[in-house]
């Protein structure tokens, strides 16, 4: 398989092409990774083009503090942040008050100075760029890996349920709230002979095996959960056994066949087969409508 380059969350056709290869086991992280690439180079460029409006490096650090406060309060706030080093969830975490960015410049610029003064071969101005530059990759980062998570799992979801034959608001509901009966939302429940199949998914690789013990006590019994790969060691296989979760793994795996084979059973209506081999998958997919992958659907 030739490795994907670039592929928009926010095109339905993309988004068509990653489900497709979501069903035939493959590593959604293959056809998200360029968008990110090119999210990085875009805030890479905004931080570039502070630094030129910014003082020659011979300028008084007071006057470099100063000019990047005026960035502070003129960019937008993630730029903001970014100029400070932090992202937005350390910010929160540090109790960094918009008021308080401006103390806080002066804090790290005094300390950025005294260790590149210290330590000949790196230039304050390229230390603080590289610092810049940690906080806008990291906030870039995490910000795809969420919305991917969420734009992608959705599509799964209405899109694997469609081909099974299932019509979403008769037979399947996606994001349900809470409410007066369940206190928890859900990523999806299933009409069933007795009653509705809770449904969580989490495209989570390995090393994040408490996401999925979470997801395996909000479906609860008879229930099941979708996730991209867990580690040989992980003992949330147990834990789904333990608790007759369902566990539907995608990587390496033929997720649609074994939702269908775990539904066939449970549900009223008869289910259409899912395609064995990839060219009927791909095929299959091609023929749902777009609607299924509209962005923000």
């Amino acid at each position: 398989m030739t490795t994907p380059t670039l592929y928009s969350l926010d095109a339905a056709d993309s988004l068509r092409q990653i489900v497709a290869a979501l069903f035939q086991g493959y590593n959604y992280r293959l056809y998200t990774e360029g968008q990110t690439r090119h999210d990085l180079l875009a805030a890479y460029r905004r931080l570039l083009a502070v630094r030129q409006r910014l003082p020659e490096e011979d300028a008084a650090p007071a006057d470099w503090v100063t000019a990047v406060q005026s960035e502070l309060a003129a960019g937008e706030a993630d730029l903001a942040l970014w100029l400070l080093g932090l992202t937005n969830k350390t910010a929160q975490n540090l109790g960094l008050r918009r008021d308080d960015r401006g103390r806080y410049l002066e804090e790290v610029d005094a300390h950025i100075r005294s260790l590149t003064d210290a330590a000949p071969g790196l230039q304050f101005e390229d230390a603080m760029l590289l610092l810049w530059a940690g906080a806008a990759t990291l906030s870039v980062r995490g910000s795809r890996k969420s919305t991917a998570g969420k734009t992608l799992e959705r599509a799964f979801m209405r899109a694997g349920l469609s081909l099974l034959g299932l019509a979403e608001g008769a037979d399947f509901w996606l994001n349900m709230q809470r409410d007066a009966e369940v206190g928890r939302e859900i990523d999806g429940e299933i009409a069933s002979r007795r009653g509705r199949i809770r449904a969580e998914m989490g495209l989570i690789g390995v090393g994040n095996q408490e996401v999925i013990e979470d997801k395996i006590n909000r479906v609860g019994p008879g229930g099941m959960v979708i996730f991209d790969q867990l580690g040989p060691k992980s003992s949330a296989w147990q834990t789904a056994r333990q608790q007759q979760v369902e566990f539907i793994q995608i990587r390496n795996n033929r997720p649609l066949t074994q939702l269908h084979d775990f539904l066939k059973d449970r549900l009223d209506k008869p289910l259409t087969p899912p395609p064995a081999d990839a060219e009927g998958l791909n095929a299959a997919v091609a023929a749902l409508p777009a609607a299924v992958f509209a962005p923000g659907a």
